[in-house]
């Protein structure tokens, strides 16, 4: 039994074999950069980890991929590999262009002259076609959406038109890049594959840490394969990603102490991220099967952003072609997730137990939390990975952790945190009744006194003041809440950050609101406060729970009405386990992200110390 074999057939080579030949072949030539995700898609192009692209895609390939995602050849594509020009580059079939990188720190163009040939000659380019970028076609065969708050979709609409197709030569790697002696190409790591004698070989594409679930779902794979690639991207990602540099200290300590060395191999993979949902899924196992992975791990919402993509659409894309066009199996395994009432890694197939006892953290809840000063818990991820991440969020140096030269690129990852806005915003707190809404959105207005004032709308308050004579149906809970959406847009439009503690509890409701905010450009941060039935009850100084229980008190929200909990909101704090200052610290931290408020945290603690003893709310 060999290995997979390379997409299309052949493992593409374009490295040269005469690079002093092309270099004085080059100087001759016009000049165009590439910017970051043409040049990772030259470098899998030229190593053959894009096989079986020769080059930049022209015009019959660009239709054909847009049209039904594949080559003109017929071989599945899921999206093209354009270099955009600019409008003063002299380009037309059989013209040859020098591809240059620009110096760290400069912007890449796509426009011609002289000062680009500072910068690093890369390769050539010999131009078969010129042609237009249908935008909105591409963006919605890539994407499937037009939204520029996908950054897939801004870098497009950002980049250039007119596009130039054709093959490259390219100059062998610099020995300089980053992760150099993990940056294996496709031949490198298949000859690594054969020495070690695998048959089938497992893969895992992530841009992420490895937490514990992570790890799970990688453990599982080695046990129906002979061994494991861990091959995380290292091109360029979302500027709030953990930066490459950190991630790799964390992969190297991970598998170091934890995996089976004769059956795990790390390598780099220089791609940057799209964020395409099921096209980049799609796109992630084609290319790894030359690097001779034949099965790689493909979970909910794989280089998804956002809420674009259906959690199992990267899943399902894979059932719409033939397996043999394909040639690599999609390990869909469920999500993971530590739960503390089994004591264990368990999924929603083996686990019985509802969502409370369950430790799941986001990449962005992670980045949240370490933000925020706070601390990852260990049912999460390893001790030593989360100090990696702690100290890389806290500025410190990595020291012999991050790989050789690359110190600098953790470190400027602080720097680039974004800066606070005077705009308005909503927080808008949802959860029970006595789940501890008001008295977070006093803490949080407490320890934000200093930097601005925060307008809280209360849901009790707002019964008394706004909506008095209404009800508990259903439509007067909604018109309620409406109403709530409504001040708050107000106030927000004209710089006012606004917290909302009602009780908020129908989904749909919840999603009209959050909508209409959006389409006037206010930031809009769900907050889940989250605690079950029982510690309510035990916190419920009024009484009304167990009044409810019994049947005393009617159209109570949790008991006789319902309660439609949030299915991915921006934070969820679980007020049962956690003090005051552990949740407005994690709300601290998604407010910074979005650069609502000051990146730095404030020295103030007032209103956030010890735990809840959160007053039972009225039913809004």
């Amino acid at each position: 039994m060999t290995l997979v074999a390379p997409h299309g057939g052949a493992l593409v080579d374009r490295i040269t074999t005469d690079p002093e030949a092309l270099r004085t072949r080059a100087k001759a030539l016009p000049a165009i950069a590439l910017d970051a995700r043409e040049l990772a898609d030259l470098e899998l192009i030229a190593i053959g980890a894009a096989s079986p692209l020769t080059g930049f895609v022209g015009r019959a390939d660009y239709e054909a991929i847009l049209a039904g995602t594949r080559l003109a050849d017929g071989t599945v594509w899921p999206f093209p590999f354009t270099l955009a020009i600019g409008d003063d580059v002299a380009a037309a079939p059989g013209v040859q262009l020098a591809l240059i990188a620009p110096p760290l720190g400069s912007s890449a163009g796509g426009s011609s002259g002289p000062s680009l040939l500072s910068g690093r000659l890369w390769g050539v380019l010999t131009v078969t076609d010129v042609y237009a970028r249908d935008t909105e076609r591409e963006l919605d065969a890539v994407y499937g959406t037009r939204d520029p708050s996908h950054p897939g979709v801004a870098y497009t609409l950002a980049r250039p038109a007119r596009l130039v197709g054709g093959t490259v030569e390219v100059l062998p790697l610099p020995e300089d890049l980053p992760f150099a002696k993990h940056r294996l190409t496709p031949r490198r790591l298949r000859a690594e594959i054969e020495q070690r004698g695998w048959k089938r070989v497992a893969g895992f594409q992530t841009r992420n840490p490895i937490h514990r679930a992570h790890e799970h779902l990688t453990k599982l794979a080695l046990e129906v394969s002979d061994g494991i690639v861990i091959h995380p991207l290292v091109g360029e990602t979302k500027s709030d990603d953990v930066p490459a540099a950190v991630r790799f200290a964390a992969y190297e300590a991970l598998i170091a102490g934890y995996y089976p060395a004769q059956r795990t191999i790390l390598a780099a993979f220089p791609a940057a991220m799209r964020y395409a949902g099921p096209k980049e899924a799609l796109f992630h196992a084609l290319v790894r099967k030359n690097y001779g992975i034949d099965q790689l791990i493909v979970g909910r919402d794989h280089a998804g952003v956002g809420s674009f993509y259906p959690p199992l659409a990267a899943q399902e894309i894979f059932e719409t072609f033939p397996r043999a066009d394909v040639g690599v199996a999609p390990l869909k395994f469920e999500p993971t997730f530590f739960c503390r009432a089994c004591d264990n890694l368990a999924s929603a197939r083996t686990c019985p137990h509802d969502k409370g006892a369950r430790v799941e953290l986001s990449g962005t809840k992670v980045r949240e939390t370490l933000k925020a000063g706070g601390h990852l818990p260990k049912e999460f991820t390893r001790p030593e990975i989360a100090e990696i991440l702690r100290a890389h969020y806290a500025g410190e140096p990595q020291g012999e952790q991050v790989p050789l030269g690359h110190q600098r690129e953790a470190a400027a990852a602080v720097a680039t945190a974004p800066k606070a806005t005077a705009g308005g915003f909503i927080l808008w707190f949802t959860g029970l009744s006595g789940a501890g809404k008001s008295t977070l959105a006093n803490a949080l207005s407490a320890e934000l006194a200093r930097e601005r004032r925060l307008e809280i709308l209360d849901g009790d308050e707002v019964r008394t003041h706004l909506s008095k004579g209404l009800g508990f149906s259903k439509e007067d809970r909604d018109t309620n809440i409406h109403r709530i959406g409504f001040v708050a847009r107000t106030l927000a439009q004209h710089g006012v950050g606004v917290v909302t503690a009602a009780i908020s509890p129908y989904a749909e409701t919840r999603r009209a609101v959050r909508e209409l905010a959006e389409q006037r450009g206010i930031t809009f941060v769900e907050v889940f406060a989250n605690a079950p039935l029982e510690a309510l009850v035990a916190r419920d100084v009024k009484g009304l729970y167990k009044k409810a229980l019994a049947g005393e008190v009617q159209h109570f929200t949790g008991v006789s009405d319902p309660y439609e909990a949030p299915a991915s909101p921006d934070l969820e704090v679980r007020t049962d386990r956690e003090s005051v200052a552990e949740s407005v610290a994690k709300i601290l931290g998604v407010l910074r992200g979005k650069g609502l408020i000051a990146a730095a945290p404030l020295d103030a603690h007032a209103g956030a110390n010890g735990k809840s003893t959160h007053a039972t709310t009225a039913q809004a």
